[in-house]
């Protein structure tokens, strides 16, 4: 499974150089697909004036554990009256283990299979809401129910699935638009594949290619 880290062009001599460094408390990737807009994702939201270079690593079992979650998970600011922050600060991974350990995963196998599962629970959100207030009027979700919902609609019409959904950049930008992957360790140089423009239509297909297979899409 490959990642990509985007970092500001100035930083890309160091960067190939000495490694991608802990600043703080982790570094910030996103796991690298089939699909442009998905890949650049935080390039476009952050809209950031600098130019950006886009750094390609493959995740090794060295890495683990890791985060892969929405970007909302890794910080905690604190506000005064007037809303303005008085502090700021990154969670580190005990806090994350204590605070919310859904998130992270221990291996490489993991972290497919939860991200396969990802796209097959939003696949069966679109065939129907689940969802449900319980008896203490918490929101909760049926989760079985939608995946279940999923899987028989892959199962009906493969090829539609497939283009509808698994081939669909849309469709998986919607899936995956504000996740990250935190890592809490150094990357050394000898492990960086490539370094790309931020205009660079780059692809992965390998791990996607993997999923489709196991759901008989390929």
């Amino acid at each position: 499974m490959k990642v990509i880290h985007w970092t500001p062009k100035e930083n890309k001599n160091q960067i190939l150089e000495n490694g991608i460094l802990i600043s703080d408390t982790w570094i910030s990737c996103s796991i690298l697909t089939p699909f442009k807009n998905l890949n650049r994702w935080w390039l476009d939201f952050l809209l950031n004036d600098k130019e950006y270079v886009g750094i390609i690593f493959e995740l090794e079992t060295e890495d683990f554990p890791l985060v892969h979650n929405h970007w909302c998970i890794d910080s905690d600011t604190e506000y005064d009256d007037d809303f303005k922050v008085i502090s700021q600060k990154r969670y580190n991974l005990n806090e994350i283990l204590s605070n919310n350990p859904k998130p992270i995963f221990n291996n490489l196998k993991e972290l497919k299979r939860n991200y396969a599962e990802t796209i097959i629970w939003r696949i069966g959100n679109t065939v129907d809401d689940f969802s449900f207030l319980d008896k203490d009027g918490v929101y909760r979700s049926d989760n079985k129910k939608t995946m279940e919902a999923a899987l028989k609609l892959i199962k009906a019409n493969p090829k539609k699935a497939k283009k509808v959904f698994f081939d669909n950049s849309d469709f998986m930008e919607f899936v995956f638009e504000d996740y990250e992957v935190l890592l809490f360790k150094n990357i050394e140089p000898n492990r960086i594949e490539k370094v790309i423009q931020a205009n660079t239509n780059y692809s992965y297909n390998d791990l996607m290619n993997e999923i489709k297979k196991d759901y008989n899409l390929v």
